[in-house]
């Protein structure tokens, strides 16, 4: 994963140069780009983005996705007769980006008085903020106004279940039948998304019985990066913003696991991140506003592309 860019060093005589565009009160902070700026740190953060989702960017408050629902008939044929014509079924999704947003204060003093460092603990904290309630939309949306639909919510995808009452992971199973099943679709398996809590069960289990050499290990990637999880071969994300409290027949505590292929999910990005501040918002208390805003839907050109392993108790 590529390092997240960065702005050049701010000038100690101006700290909150970063933040306007002028020396006015509700300027933007950086418009083209700061903007690229938060979103490629907004980016690494985001799970389902650095998952791979198919990023579409609009101008539109709507936006139609085409996707197929048939492929074309191919037929072998006798020379110099005709071709038999068939046409692919096919319709469309409509986007609708919705508006995520995050405000924040910095006291003046923090402001005017920090280092160079204070671009990125703000830039940061938004970023982080809205990853995750992205991230948490991403997957468990309910689509119901102001929400976006996540994956779960999603209608046509396909489903595993660990069992009528839920079961904890004690193999791998589920793994290979999720990516047979993707195949089965004509879809591969590219990215496997889980709670913490399930990786941990994972890397528990052992070769065999009394063996203390575990299943699954994290590969140790180059010096610079992190460390490297994935299961036959499919990198494993992990993401703690996937609900721990789905009901799964008795069971209270399940999750859910999402195995799909990222290039079929797409996440529509209505314009990229604002980012505005105002030192007169909160004048009385001597504080500067900053505040974000996104607007962004998640469509499913091919929803058989998506596998979501349901009922997963905790070990």
């Amino acid at each position: 994963m590529a390092a997240p860019h960065h702005l050049m060093p701010l000038p100690r005589e101006d700290p909150v140069s970063w933040l306007t565009t002028s020396g006015t009160a509700g300027g933007s902070f950086a418009p083209t780009e700061a903007a690229a700026y938060f979103f490629d740190r907004l980016a690494s953060m985001s799970v389902g983005l650095d998952s791979g989702f198919r990023r579409i960017s609009t101008t539109s408050a709507r936006l139609a996705v085409p996707r197929v629902l048939s492929d074309a008939v191919a037929n072998w044929t006798a020379e110099g007769t005709e071709i038999t014509p068939t046409d692919p079924n096919a319709d469309v999704v409509t986007a609708v980006p919705r508006k995520l947003a995050a405000l924040t204060y910095a006291s003046n003093e923090l402001v005017d008085d920090s280092q160079p460092d204070a671009q990125d603990v703000l830039a940061t904290n938004l970023a982080r903020a809205v990853a995750l309630k992205l991230d948490w939309s991403f997957f468990e949306g309910s689509g119901t106004a102001p929400e976006i639909r996540g994956l779960k919510n999603q209608s046509g995808i396909q489903t595993l279940s660990m069992g009528a009452n839920g079961a904890a992971l004690t193999n791998l199973d589920p793994f290979a039948d999720a990516l047979g099943m993707l195949a089965e679709e004509d879809a591969e398996g590219t990215a496997i998304v889980m709670h913490p809590r399930n990786w941990r069960a994972l890397t528990k289990i052992k070769e065999t019985s009394g063996s203390a050499k575990p299943v699954l290990v994290d590969g140790a990637g180059a010096p610079t990066e992190g460390p490297r999880r994935s299961i036959q071969g499919v990198p494993v994300w992990l993401t703690s913003q996937l609900s721990t409290t789905e009901t799964q027949g008795s069971a209270t505590t399940a999750n859910s696991i999402y195995v799909y292929q990222a290039d079929q999910v797409c996440a529509v990005i209505r314009a990229d991140a604002d980012v505005k501040v105002d030192k007169s918002a909160a004048f009385s208390s001597d504080r500067t506003a900053v505040r974000v805003t996104l607007r962004a839907d998640e469509v499913l050109p091919n929803p058989a592309a998506v596998v979501r392993i349901l009922g997963v108790l905790p070990a």
